[in-house]
C-alpha cells in the first residue's frame, strides 16, 4: 500500500508540476517589414519616352540597363535608319528626297513618334522633331518651357530668323510660340536642315 501510495503521489507532483508550468517557447524572431515601397533606382539622364535623347552631334540610344550608343552625324544611312526603327519600333519609315534644299538635295525619312532624318551622300546628317516625348539627356523637348529650360541651359534667341521665335542651346535648335518665359517649344532640330528662310 505504501509503494501505490508513494507511486501516486509522486505522478501527481509530476502532474502538478507540469500544469504549474506555463512559459511557452519564444516565437522565432520575424524579418523586418518591407517598406511599403522600395526607393527608386537612378535612371539616370532623361531620355523622355523613347529611350532615345537628342544631341548636337546626332542621337544617343539607351536600352533597359542603361548603356548608351550614339548615333553621330556621319552614320551611313542604312545603319541610321535600322538602329532607330529597331528603337523605337514601328513600320521602317519611307526615303523620301527634296532636291530643292539650299544644301543640295537631301533625303530625309520620318518616323511615327515625329523625329525625322536628314541625309546627304548616304549619310545622316541632321535631325529634326515636333512632337513631344524625346528629349536632350537634361530633359529639354517639345512642349518645354522657354523658363524651365534656362533652369539648366543658356538659349540664345536668333533675333535675324524669319520663321517665328526661333533659339540655339548649344547645338540645337529650335523653335518657341514666342519669346517669353511662357513661350513652348514647337520643334528641335540640329545638323543638317532644309527650311525655307
Amino acid at each position: 500500500m505504501r509503494i501505490v501510495t508513494r507511486t501516486a503521489l509522486a505522478l501527481t507532483a509530476v502532474v502538478a508540476l507540469a500544469a504549474c508550468d506555463r512559459s511557452q517557447t519564444p516565437a522565432a524572431p520575424t524579418e523586418p517589414a518591407a517598406p511599403a515601397t522600395a526607393p527608386a533606382a537612378d535612371s539616370g539622364p532623361s531620355v523622355g519616352d523613347s529611350g532615345l535623347a537628342l544631341e548636337a552631334e546626332g542621337l544617343r540610344l539607351f536600352d533597359d540597363t542603361g548603356a548608351a550608343r550614339a548615333i553621330p552625324f556621319g552614320t551611313p544611312q542604312a545603319t541610321a535608319i535600322a538602329s532607330l526603327a529597331a528603337s523605337i519600333g514601328g513600320a521602317v519609315p519611307e526615303v523620301t528626297t527634296n532636291a530643292e534644299c539650299g544644301a543640295g538635295p537631301v533625303q530625309s525619312a520620318k518616323f511615327s513618334n515625329g523625329l525625322q532624318l536628314l541625309f546627304q551622300n548616304d549619310q545622316f546628317q541632321g535631325w529634326f522633331v515636333d512632337q513631344a516625348g524625346m528629349t536632350t539627356v537634361d530633359g529639354m523637348g517639345v512642349g518645354s518651357t522657354r523658363g524651365s529650360i534656362e533652369g539648366s541651359r543658356t538659349i540664345e534667341m536668333q533675333e535675324d530668323s524669319t520663321l517665328g521665335a526661333e533659339f540655339d542651346s548649344g547645338g540645337v535648335g529650335g523653335f518657341l510660340t514666342d519669346a517669353t518665359p511662357q513661350g513652348t517649344v514647337t520643334g528641335l532640330y540640329a545638323g543638317l536642315t532644309c527650311f525655307f528662310r
